[in-house]
């Protein structure tokens, strides 16, 4: 039992402390935010990872990586099971190391427990082209040491997006400087199973309008085509357009020439996102400036080409301030739910909003705030929680300004926060993490992953969020109910919060809160417990009866050789 005294524990005791339930990284996710996966820890820095399922409820993560040399990257690929085992390797296998440059991959699935990643690639040393390559299950290289090239034509082609064919294949989308500087096009080119573009030499054009057309994104459109839309500058200087086209599995263009143009407003629209309808067609989100400042829109266009709800989209939001980078997933009944980052107020908080098939908007206007917590939380990721609800992280700098830590919220087809008010901590490890990347794991829940400098150097990391909001899930000889659900409420809290938690048998349980320095603060528990759900109080004071200041405090819980943790906010 504690003496009364403040015990002062070195952080590396602390950090070890949490390390206690994943001792075999490569056996289970860990339950403390303050550890993580880590998917690559090679020398140097590694960037930017996208995600696709494995299919069996883990993940295939792509990066590109500096490890061969501070000045060319390659690309990288790695996955991780559904029990948070890292399959290829302790850094992952390289699915390009090509001369010169290979950055910023996009991935998808081959539906055979593998996937298909293309990349921009500056081999040749004067042009960026579009490569691509397929990884088996089992983490094989299948087309050649350093990929196939898709497109090689003059002048720069830049890769956006990536999509499953549905027959083992992919479609990949990009904007293309072949017709010179000022005028990008946009193409695509389809990729069989044994890796053969089946279309046109250097792609199939989408769009060869005059002027710009850029940062293009794609969904499967269920027949083995797919639908593409992008921000359009054919009216260029005057506005930016969002437009889509239609490609059949055989290459052929279906709709009309250069694409429908889905929003030709006033002022600038960009950064469209996209989502499949559930009826062959597609739901299109984008920034809006038509009001001078950037709102959130949304547009449904039908597996013909025609535009679903009023002329130019629905608001979405449209809230003072800006609404940046909008990103959208299906509800599961041919609508979607869309989310963004939001300065309405003094921050960047998260905001989200559900919109029908109809385009009727379905929670309270101008949208629900999933984190309003001080200082900013940018960058919003999102996927389907299976449920009609949805799984949003985030980059978050509530505990330090200009150091971002990665969150997460579920939302229910209602609007209803699922998880701990503001957001459970997937990863609040030194250093900063950012740019999350989500996938769903297949029962609710997901897997997020981001690139991570809490090595002095950027590392790719990832974590699982079970569907009730707890981190982890699996235990090797463990079931999944020895999850102890530890969580506070309120947090943040002013003096008082009461800590939950649930014992799946009956045990002796030590319950503590430490100061973010990893001084002992106070231990609430330290006794036998019966099973079931049990609460403790804290009210701010410290073992010597003194108010503690504001700040993060961590509890940590003890019981049957699991540990887990979470952080607390105090404001006075």
């Amino acid at each position: 039992m504690n003496n009364g005294k403040m015990v002062f524990i070195d952080c590396a005791v602390l950090l070890g402390i949490a390390l206690l339930l994943p001792l075999a990284a490569a056996a289970a996710w860990p339950s403390s935010p303050l550890v993580n996966v880590p998917l690559c820890t090679a020398v140097r820095d590694q960037f930017m990872p996208t995600t696709t399922p494995d299919g069996a409820g883990g993940a295939i993560v792509t990066w590109y990586d500096y490890r061969s040399s501070n000045a060319n990257a390659d690309i990288y690929v790695q996955r991780v099971s559904a029990s948070g085992t890292p399959m290829w390797g302790p850094d992952g296998v390289v699915l390009c190391a090509a001369l010169e440059n290979q950055v910023s991959p996009v991935i998808t699935s081959d539906g055979a427990g593998g996937a298909i990643v293309a990349w921009n690639d500056f081999r040749t040393g004067t042009n960026w082209d579009v490569y691509a390559q397929r990884v088996s299950a089992g983490g094989a290289v299948m087309w050649g040491p350093d990929g196939v090239g898709l497109c090689v034509a003059n002048e720069h082609q830049l890769v956006n997006a990536i999509t499953a064919d549905g027959a083992g294949g992919a479609i990949i989308a990009w904007h293309d400087r072949r017709a010179g500087y000022g005028n990008d096009d946009i193409y695509v080119q389809r990729i069989s199973a044994g890796g053969a573009p089946q279309w046109a030499a250097d792609g199939t054009a989408l769009c060869t309008a005059v002027g710009n057309q850029q940062l293009p994104t794609l969904i499967p459109d269920g027949v083995g085509g797919a639908i593409v839309t992008w921000q359009d500058a054919r009216d260029y200087p005057f506005n930016w357009f969002i437009c889509a086209q239609k490609i059949s599995a055989a290459g052929a263009v279906q709709w009309a020439a250069d694409g429908v143009i889905i929003s030709t407003t006033t002022n600038e629209q960009t950064y469209p996102t996209i989502v499949s309808d559930g009826a062959g067609g597609a739901i299109v989100t984008w920034m809006d400036y038509r009001r001078g400042f950037a709102n959130t829109f949304a547009q449904r266009i039908s597996s013909g080409g025609t535009v679903q709800w009023a002329a130019n989209g629905v608001a979405v939001c449209v809230a003072a301030g800006y609404q940046y980078y909008p990103q959208i997933t299906s509800d599961g009944v041919g609508g979607a739910i869309i989310t963004w980052a939001d300065y309405r107020f003094s921050n960047w908080d998260i905001y989200a909003q559900r919109i029908s098939a109809a385009g009727a908007l379905l929670w309270a206007a101008p949208g629900l705030i999933i984190c309003p917590y001080y200082d900013n939380q940018e960058f919003p990721t999102i996927v389907g929680d299976g449920a009609g609800g949805a799984i949003i992280t985030w980059m978050d700098q509530r505990d330090t300004p200009g150091i971002s830590n990665i969150f997460a919220q579920r939302i229910s087809a209602l609007g209803a926060a699922q998880w701990t008010p503001y957001g459970v901590a997937l990863c609040t490890a030194t250093g900063s993490q950012a740019y999350p990347t989500i996938v769903t794991d297949g029962v609710g829940g997901a897997i997020v992953t981001w690139y991570d400098d809490r090595n002095g150097r950027t590392d790719i990391y990832a974590q699982r969020v079970q569907a009730n909001g707890q981190l982890g899930g699996f235990v090797a000889g463990v079931p999944e109910a020895a999850v102890l659900s530890l969580r506070n409420f309120p947090n943040p809290f002013n003096p008082r919060t009461t800590i939950s938690f649930d014992l799946p048998t009956a045990g002796t349980v030590r319950l503590e809160v430490f100061d973010v320095a990893g001084r002992l603060v106070r231990t609430l528990v330290d006794d036998s417990m019966p099973q079931g759900s049990h609460e403790a109080a804290w009210d701010g004071w410290d073992a010597s009866g003194r108010n503690v200041g504001s700040g993060i405090y961590l509890a940590r819980l003890q019981f049957a050789g699991k540990v887990e943790m979470i952080r607390m906010g105090l404001v006075r």
